[in-house]
């Protein structure tokens, strides 16, 4: 009787040629995987601003007027009153979180869970996950965000030249020896963005040096209401002429980088302009169309870009 035939076994060649085929083609998948996950983090993030927008429209059908960056600064400590990024959680249905806050009273006064508590769609997917802040107006940290309000080419209150920029409070002092706002308003309403709704931004991705991400003492909290948290220009100053471009996700020694427009996604960085439209800006736009965009009612005809 013949003996059944041992089945054959791969060759180490063979091993290694089919090891070398696979590896090779990871590393052609690899970019082309990384690509789709970038843009599917792009398209979230472009709708997390277009909720922002909305959120902003609604607040401004309830006021009639635009939501300011902040009530007020608080020049005494490190924060302020609340900021937008307050103002719009019950427009964003995070109506439980905005009742834990007394917004007559500066954010360091108000409950931990109303400072603390992350909201999702303050934060862009393509950035590392956020951890509380530190150094700031609370040492167990607060809440941070990816994007900032469009100031303008200046970020000083009645100076501001962008559509969401401070306000000026009424304050008093109560019987705690405590200062709170008595009155608060805004300086903004689509009147007033003479320059055009959809040629005006509304809030916009900031720049971040990488090293000062996610728990640095430079990422600073969207509930800490002061110019160094919330600010961010672009275009030319009509002050003191700074040139401020769109800063790439690599700006770790560039120039304001922590007071400008820019963003973790290669070559663009995404705005909410006052109409509600969202748009991706590349790096590479002209200062002087940044200028046009940036500001509400300086007159100026946008090139096209």
């Amino acid at each position: 009787m013949k003996r059944n035939a041992l089945p054959r076994g791969f060759t180490l060649i063979e091993l290694l040629v089919v090891i070398a085929i696979i590896a090779i083609l990871i590393g052609l998948l690899l970019p082309a995987v990384q690509k789709v996950r970038e843009a599917a983090a792009r398209l979230q993030c472009q709708n997390n601003l277009k909720q922002i927008g909305l959120a902003a429209h609604n607040f401004h059908d309830s006021y009639q007027f635009l939501p300011p960056a902040f009530i007020g600064d608080n020049s005494e400590k490190l924060d302020g009153w609340a900021t937008w990024g307050a103002l719009l959680l019950p427009y964003i249905e995070q109506t439980a979180q905005y009742n834990l806050w007394d917004i007559r009273y500066v954010a360091s006064e108000q409950p931990l869970a109303a400072v603390q508590t992350q909201v999702k769609i303050y934060l862009c997917p393509s950035r590392p996950t956020a951890v509380p802040s530190v150094s700031d107006f609370r040492p167990e940290g607060a809440a941070l965000t990816d994007y900032a309000a469009s100031f303008g080419t200046h970020a000083a209150y009645t100076s501001s030249t962008g559509a969401i920029i401070p306000n000026v409070p009424y304050v008093a002092t109560d019987s705690a020896g405590r200062v709170y706002v008595t009155k608060w308003s805004s300086q903004t309403n689509f009147g007033s963005v003479t320059d055009g709704t959809s040629n005006t931004t509304m809030f916009g991705e900031k720049s971040i040096r990488p090293n000062s991400l996610r728990g640095k003492n430079e990422d600073r909290s969207v509930f800490g209401g002061n110019r160094n948290n919330t600010r961010r220009m672009m275009g030319v100053s009509s002050v003191n002429g700074d040139v401020r471009p769109l800063l790439p996700p690599d700006n770790q020694n560039l120039p304001f980088a922590n007071s400008s427009f820019g963003g973790p996604h290669p070559g663009v960085a995404n705005f909410v302009f006052v109409d509600g439209s969202v748009r991706s800006l590349r790096t590479s736009t002209p200062v002087d169309v940044l200028t046009a965009l940036v500001t509400r009612a300086s007159g100026e005809v946008v090139p096209n870009y």
